[in-house]
C-alpha cells in the first residue's frame, strides 16, 4: 500500500487551488453580489414606495384644499407616478372633488385616466364603476355599459349587476332589469341596506 505524505498533500491542494482559485473567487463574488444586489433593490423600492405615499399625501391635501390652484400639481404627480397605484388614487381625489363642485367633465376625464392607469383587477372595476355611475347619472347609458364591460374583480360583480339593472330600467327594460337586480341581489357580498334597496326595486317591477 502506498502513503502520500503531508507535503505531497500541500503540494497538491496548492496545486489545485491554482487551476480553480479563479473561478472560486469569481463564483463568489457573484453570489455575494447577487445578495447584495437583490437586498439593495429592496431597499430602494421600499423607499421609492415610501417617498411615492408622502408625495401623494401632500399632493392630494393640497389639491382638495384649493383644487384651481393645485391641478397642475396633482396632474404632474400622476404623470410622474402614472405606473403607480397612487397616481390612481389621486385621480379618484381629483374625481370626487371634480363632483362636488359638479364639474361632470372633469370628474368623468379623471375615471377615465384612472381606469387607464390602473394595473390590477381591484383598482380597474372601481374606477369602471364608478366612471359608469357618472355616466348613468348624466344618461350616457351606452357608454355606461361599455364601462360596466372593465369590472372583472368578483368582488364588484353584485355592484355591476345593480348599475346594469338601473341602466336596463332607464332605457325601458323592466324585465330585464328585474334580472339584473335579482342577479345582484344573490351576490354575497352585498350589505343589508344595498339588499334592501335591491329587494324593493324587484318587488316594484314584479308583473
Amino acid at each position: 500500500m502506498s502513503y502520500i505524505t503531508e507535503e505531497q498533500q500541500v503540494e497538491e491542494l496548492k496545486s489545485w487551488w491554482k487551476e480553480n482559485s479563479k473561478v472560486i473567487i469569481a463564483t463568489f463574488i457573484l453570489v455575494v453580489g447577487g445578495v447584495l444586489g437583490w437586498r439593495y433593490w429592496q431597499t430602494h423600492q421600499l423607499d421609492s414606495q415610501r417617498a411615492t405615499s408622502n408625495s401623494y399625501e401632500q399632493v392630494t391635501q393640497a389639491y382638495l384644499q384649493n383644487p384651481q390652484a393645485n391641478t397642475e400639481l396633482l396632474q404632474k404627480f400622476v404623470t410622474d407616478n402614472q405606473n403607480s397605484n397612487y397616481a390612481v388614487l389621486a385621480l379618484f381625489a381629483q374625481a370626487k372633488s371634480a363632483v362636488e363642485q359638479n364639474n361632470l367633465a372633469l370628474a368623468e376625464s379623471s375615471l377615465k385616466q384612472a381606469l387607464e392607469f390602473s394595473r390590477n383587477d381591484e383598482l380597474k372595476s372601481i374606477s369602471a364603476l364608478r366612471l359608469a355611475a357618472l355616466q348613468v347619472q348624466q344618461q350616457q347609458y351606452d357608454q355606461a355599459e361599455v364601462s360596466l364591460k372593465n369590472i372583472n374583480d368578483k368582488a364588484w360583480e353584485g355592484a355591476k349587476a345593480q348599475l346594469q339593472g338601473d341602466i336596463l330600467l332607464a332605457k325601458g327594460d323592466n324585465n330585464a332589469a328585474r334580472q339584473a337586480y335579482q342577479q345582484a341581489l344573490s351576490n354575497q357580498n352585498l350589505n343589508n341596506l344595498d339588499r334592501q334597496l335591491l329587494q324593493l326595486k324587484v318587488d316594484s317591477l314584479a308583473e
